[in-house]
């Protein structure tokens, strides 16, 4: 597998100055190429393959590196895209050919200039080539983004290109999403995230050195209250009779497996006979990869016992639509304050709790009233695989009704 990183070289420490390369393994053997750059040795992050600081200068001295690694990085992919073995001679010989090295100018000719770069088609180049390593949901939230970009050029009648995605852009860019897309806070920032991932890569792969994409802030937002089904609700629509509405009771199944194993739709939907094993539910997650046993429950027991040959297949769409017309007719429809911002304005409203429900109130319901049962939070993570502590830590909050109970016990 080929890969480049800068490095120094490490037995030139006493000397002063060292010189910057960019190391290129092929094949397990690796062959350094100058970057035409130096720096004192004190000066250099070995392990992050990058210059120690956060002043302009130095990212700005960063950013020449990094169009350097790109430079070899476009001859070796080009080289594997051609069915070319990317070998050190090959490297060597067509970085000869460029019109200018690394250390001749600090513009450092690309092979496509920045101001030509299409930013939308990068921007679909990214999503090509990092889908296979990416969740189908984040993959299609990816998409929507680049959707919303569509827009805003189309509206603005302009072709985004790498440098036009400095402060004035982004500044633009906020007004369009919360005012005339009239997007919460909280969405908008997921777009902002997004197109900073991008302009990232775009550095990476060196074809720009625009780094004001840096300075795009987040938006004030509440945190989205945990909207969840309490262990009254839950038992509601546990037992709901919904024998003469067939395709609600398939919903409710879904929806109440969710509940009570913490599942999300993407992993519930992969369910087959063949995944009990051991009063236990066997599965590798679709979102990380990692494999999970989650063991079954008087709830889940009894839904996996209706569908021997088979869990019935809903799509996330479809569930989230239905879930919230099951939620209308058990009568889970509590009045529940709803915060969010667009742009500086608060906005407040009361809303039916069944209109809040998704298949991802599952997974909130199984975390919450786990906490709630007594279940120890690290015991939680290991059925929802949180990777981060500090995510559960939000659920925790919410459970108030085993706190008011245990002070109830300890204090009368």
């Amino acid at each position: 597998m080929a890969s480049t990183k800068l490095v120094i070289r490490s037995d030139r420490k006493n000397f002063g100055k060292t010189t910057i390369y960019v190391q290129y393994t092929h094949r397990s053997a690796k062959k350094k190429f100058s970057t035409g750059f130096s720096i004192e040795p004190e000066r250099w992050n070995s392990e992050a393959g990058k210059p120690i600081g956060n002043t302009k200068e130095i990212q700005d001295f960063y950013t020449r590196l990094l169009v350097v690694k790109g430079r070899i990085d476009q001859i070796v992919q080009a080289a594997i895209l051609a069915g070319e073995d990317p070998c050190f001679a090959l490297v060597e010989e067509r970085l000869k050919k460029l019109p200018t090295s690394a250390a001749q100018t600090t513009d450092l000719t690309r092979p496509e200039p920045a101001n030509k770069k299409d930013f939308l088609q990068l921007f679909a180049e990214y999503i090509d080539a990092t889908s296979a390593s990416k969740a189908h949901g984040t993959v299609k939230h990816y998409k929507s983004t680049l959707n919303h970009l569509k827009a805003y050029a189309a509206a603005r009648s302009l072709k985004l290109t790498l440098p036009q995605l400095d402060t004035n852009f982004y500044h633009d860019w906020v007004k369009f999403l919360t005012k005339e897309l009239a997007l919460t806070n909280g969405t908008a920032n997921n777009q902002i995230k997004r197109v900073k991932v991008v302009m990232s890569y775009a550095v990476d792969k060196g074809l720009t050195d625009n780094m004001a994409f840096r300075k795009f802030k987040l938006l004030k937002h509440t945190e989205a209250d945990i909207t969840y089904l309490t262990q009254n609700e839950l038992q509601t629509l546990f037992e709901a009779d919904l024998s003469t509405e067939p395709r609600l009771a398939k919903v409710r199944d879904l929806f109440v497996l969710g509940c009570t194993t913490g599942l999300r739709h993407s992993d519930f939907s992969n369910i087959h006979p063949e995944s009990v094993e051991n009063d236990q539910l066997v599965l590798r997650t679709v979102k990380t990869g990692d494999w999970l046993r989650v063991d079954l429950n008087q709830y889940s027991r009894t839904i996996l016992e209706r569908y021997p040959t088979g869990l019935p297949k809903l799509s996330q769409q479809k569930l989230n639509e239905y879930v919230k017309e099951l939620g209308q007719l058990c009568g889970i429809d509590k009045s529940t304050l709803v915060v969010h911002y667009q742009g500086s304005k608060r906005v407040e409203k009361r809303v039916p709790k069944y209109t809040l429900l998704s298949s991802h109130t599952g997974r909130r319901t199984f975390v919450t009233q786990s906490l709630e049962r007594g279940m120890a939070i690290e015991v939680v993570q290991k059925f929802t695989t949180h990777k981060d502590i500090k995510t559960l830590m939000r659920y925790a909050k919410v459970a108030d009704e085993q706190k008011k109970l245990q002070m109830g016990k300890a204090w009368g």
